[in-house]
């Protein structure tokens, strides 16, 4: 479907304030500078008429989306990249809302119209194809396993049969595990910082997730982690968006296009990821 964008400013004084409940920010729209506007009646033009998009994001995922306990600020790639979609679709950065989407309720969210795009670690599967459209991936990592640092018992995945491990509900982990380690005593928490903890407390003996997320709970714990044998399998990472919304889709593919195209993803890696995995990466070239 092809796009109509027209340069016009936004009247960011929206009276619509279609809000989702929840944790977000809800203060007023930033003032914006001019920006292409859409034809009526588009998730495009129905954000610019409030004023903010509303994204749901991961609230205590380090390095991808994470609320800072001293600054109350949003913090994380998909923070990041959030701003950034804000800013291309309102003309601030500022103009974002954010929910918070734990892993097991991120497609009822979106289907339920909560919020505009879920970018909360977000991996693309079949199964959540069914129920979910993603664009990109912008994001590509392995899944891997994390144990403390004391504990020479688990070097790669067969070491994990019969012992307690850790990932959250509805995660892919959780479908590998049952096949890669059939006679591990798999456990599921809501959230990777309730794992996190559950590993220091040794209630459980591994947490097994995408590399990514697990350097960000290393780095928020310093010392008490590290990283045992090869990758399990990998993982895309995209934006997650209502099925059937054409127009949505392909802007947001687009989005993205543009923003790896301008070194503005780049940037955002950099600022978070990169901080304790730097690389030359580029991004995945976006294909969903």
């Amino acid at each position: 479907m092809k796009k109509l964008r027209i340069l016009a400013p936004i009247a960011i004084a929206a009276t619509l304030a279609l809000g989702a409940t929840g944790c977000g920010n809800s203060t007023a729209p930033a003032a914006s500078s001019p920006v292409e506007s859409f034809p009526a009646g588009t998730t495009m033009a129905k954000i610019q008429q409030r004023g903010k998009i509303i994204v749901g994001v991961k609230f205590d995922q380090p390095m991808f989306g994470v609320k800072n306990p001293v600054t109350g600020d949003m913090e994380g790639l998909d923070i990041e990249l959030a701003k950034l979609l804000a800013k291309d679709l309102t003309g601030s950065e500022d103009n974002v809302e954010y929910v918070e989407a734990v892993t097991a309720n991120r497609e009822a969210f979106l289907q339920q119209g909560k919020v505009d795009a879920i970018l909360a670690s977000y991996a693309v599967t079949d199964e959540r194809k069914k129920a979910v459209a993603f664009e990109g991936p912008y994001l590509e990592s392995g899944v891997s396993t994390m144990v403390r640092n004391d504990d020479s018992s688990i070097s790669n995945k067969d070491d994990l049969n019969g012992k307690p491990v850790c990932t959250t509900t509805g995660a892919r982990a959780a479908q590998l595990l049952p096949t890669l380690a059939p006679q591990a005593k798999l456990t599921l928490f809501g959230t990777y910082s309730e794992c996190a903890q559950a590993l220091k407390q040794k209630r459980v003996d591994a947490v097994v997730t995408n590399e990514s997320l697990l350097l960000g709970l290393m780095d928020q714990n310093k010392g008490d982690f590290k990283l045992v044998g090869d990758y399990m399998a990998s993982e895309e990472y995209a934006i997650g968006s209502a099925k059937d919304d054409t127009a949505w889709h392909d802007y947001l593919d687009g989005f993205l296009k543009k923003i790896e195209d301008n070194g503005e993803w780049k940037k955002a890696y950099d600022n978070t990821i990169g901080t304790v995995k730097p690389s030359d990466v580029t991004p995945p070239h976006v294909t969903l």
